[in-house]
């Protein structure tokens, strides 16, 4: 079989709303990963909120109203792979944003897999 249909087998993309992204981030951070257990109080979703702003490629300095705009301009989309590192468990995280007219991409993998 040729390497693009193996490689097909092992990657799924599907679009997702700014506040599937925004879950998953608080999630993870509300939680931690396997050995630790996350973040406490607004420390929880200033982690979420940096994320989700450096993704949407807003300025970590713009007013909220701003930084939202941004989000909600981008095209969202999580993701998993079938790989070593990222065994699709409870600690991983993939998630792309692409700005209008697709001049910028952003992705984010994370895990916490042994």
């Amino acid at each position: 079989m040729p390497e693009r249909h193996r490689s097909a087998k092992r990657f799924a993309l599907s679009a997702c709303r700014p506040e599937h992204a925004w879950r998953m981030l608080f999630a993870a951070a509300s939680t931690g990963g396997a050995y630790n257990n996350g973040f406490h109080g607004a420390y929880r979703r200033l982690a979420a909120w940096r994320s989700l702003t450096a993704l949407s490629g807003a300025s970590s300095a713009a007013p909220v109203g701003e930084v939202e705009a941004h989000v909600q301009e981008c095209d969202w989309y999580s993701f998993g792979a079938a790989t070593a590192w990222f065994e699709r468990v409870t600690w991983d995280i993939g998630l792309v944003s692409v700005t209008p007219g697709a001049r910028r991409l952003a992705v984010l993998a994370a895990t916490d897999t042994d």
